[in-house]
């Protein structure tokens, strides 16, 4: 199957009426694509969720290895919080600029080659982790941290955007939130075995070994997930050639004509998405060091904050789809991520308030992500989606990594304990309440509200953001591109500031 042509190489959009304004008189083709779209047997629709699914089992799996090993980790390679941070701060980093470019790589060329590129840098960069263990080495970790981090920014937005060509208009929150609970249902894996695994072989290696054969055989679903395309390519090339003819290159100016309730997505990622990714990596630590308890225990309730997503993100595509709401949700993350900080943090710790500071912090991230991935194919028109979820995505990073360190400098400068660190993971939560509210009245009278609409009424109202709507640059967006710009900057700063 040629590259162009793969199956998922473009993103439709619900009830497409026109690509833009020069393609108005292409009415009639572009609703038979859809129409043809409606129609796809639901069996080809299984086949590619299921792989899809399956791609980044391992990614997310050796997301949260090191999480649960944070103790012994600094042990065997004798360094400080701070440099705990660089590591993972290393996956985040390349993330910063990796996935801008790889929402333009599936903008203009589709998913084939960037899943396979993605998959194997997850493989090969997880096989360096694990030798870094037997070798003792620092500079190793990073560097296989660093090549998984290449894959892992990208492998997010394939499925994303694999999952919305084939359910846009179909339940795509639903598939979204099935994506969201398989990997969470990896990362609690992740956080339940590793210590086990460690202590059962004497050695944390063979956690690390284990993860990276995990990454082979994502790698080798996703060969199959290709194969598998390649065979319906017959059925279905007349229609996807006709839409990659549609396609236009990627401008830059594109960035400038972004709508201001893009920007709020952005800022909410930025808060939201790496307190999540950063507080997951010290919660280990945080429950051993704050209630002296082992390892083995203090990996098993921090397990906790990934388990309700697995159950909980399914039901709550559908509720998106079904009943909208999606900024009063956000509120409700942001909201139970601050109760979680105070329990955590600022409570003296038994296991009662230990599971429910847990469970609090598990909510928020089953609401939040199906959210905050599900709402940008409503707000941004077509040919914009891959571009929009690269830079939502590279948002979360830069202040993962930023974050990441901040949080092992305030460890550090605090003894090795986790008031400071809790203080700013505090605040900052107080803030993503603030800014949920602001895009809770935004979206009121952003087009109609479109983004709290039910699926059926937007269907209904044919409540559409077309790339036409979006031909006039917005003097605000030179400011919030200069603001993403410097943060960008500033996680690179710090991360080779704090790497020597």
């Amino acid at each position: 199957m040629a590259t162009r042509s793969s199956l998922s190489s473009e993103l439709p959009e619900e009830r497409r009426i026109s690509i833009d304004s020069k393609h108005e008189d292409n009415d009639k083709a572009s609703l038979e694509e859809v129409t043809y779209e409606e129609e796809r047997p639901w069996k080809y629709k299984l086949i590619a969720l299921l792989c899809v699914l399956s791609l980044a089992v391992g990614s997310h799996y050796a997301a949260h290895t090191l999480d649960a090993l944070k103790s012994i980790v600094k042990t065997e390679l004798g360094i400080s919080n701070s440099k705990y941070g660089i590591i993972q701060s290393a996956v985040s980093l390349v993330n910063t600029i990796l996935p801008i470019f790889g929402g333009i790589f599936i903008d203009i060329f589709g998913t084939w080659i960037g899943s396979i590129l993605a998959t194997s840098l997850i493989a090969v960069g997880n096989i360096f982790v694990a030798l870094s263990a037997n070798l003792r080495s620092f500079a190793m970790m990073v560097i296989g941290r660093t090549l998984y981090g290449i894959g892992s920014g990208t492998i997010v937005i394939v499925q994303t955007a694999i999952l919305s060509h084939w359910f846009k208009g179909k339940g795509l929150a639903i598939a979204v939130g099935t994506q969201i609970a398989v990997s969470r249902l990896a990362s609690f894996l992740s956080n339940l075995t590793v210590v086990p695994i460690w202590e059962s072989t004497g050695f944390y290696g063979w956690a690390l070994w284990f993860s990276a054969l995990l990454c082979v055989i994502s790698l080798i679903i996703n060969i199959i997930y290709i194969f598998l395309m390649k065979m319906l390519h017959d059925e279905l090339s007349r229609h996807e050639m006709k839409k990659i003819k549609q396609k236009k290159k990627f401008s830059p100016k594109k960035l400038l004509v972004f709508p201001n309730i893009f920007w709020i997505f952005v800022l909410l990622e930025f808060g939201l998405g790496s307190a999540w990714t950063s507080f997951l990596h010290t919660q280990t630590e945080l429950i051993k060091v704050r209630w002296n308890s082992t390892d083995k225990y203090a990996a098993f309730a921090s397990s906790i904050a990934q388990f309700l997503p697995i159950f909980v993100s399914p039901f709550l595509g559908h509720f998106l789809d079904r009943f909208g709401n999606r900024s009063l949700t956000l509120i409700m993350s942001s909201i139970f991520l601050t109760i979680s900080m105070c329990l955590l943090g600022f409570v003296e710790l038994t296991p009662i308030v230990i599971i429910m500071g847990t469970i609090c912090f598990s909510i928020s991230l089953s609401l939040g992500p199906v959210v905050l991935l599900s709402s940008i194919p409503i707000i941004m028109p077509l040919d914009y989606v891959g571009t929009a979820l690269g830079i939502d995505k590279s948002s979360s990073n830069i202040g993962s990594t930023i974050y990441d360190i901040l949080v092992g400098i305030l460890q550090d400068k605090d003894g090795g304990k986790y008031g400071m660190v809790m203080r700013f993971y505090l605040g900052n939560s107080v803030c993503v309440i603030f800014i949920s509210i602001l895009l809770y009245f935004v979206s009121k009278n952003w087009r109609n509200g479109i983004l709290d609409m039910k699926e059926d009424e937007r269907k209904r109202k044919r409540a559409i953001v077309k790339v036409k709507d979006y031909n006039k640059p917005i003097k605000m967006n030179y400011f919030y591109i200069a603001i993403f710009i410097a943060l960008l900057i500033t996680s690179w700063v710090l991360f080779f500031n704090y790497i020597n």
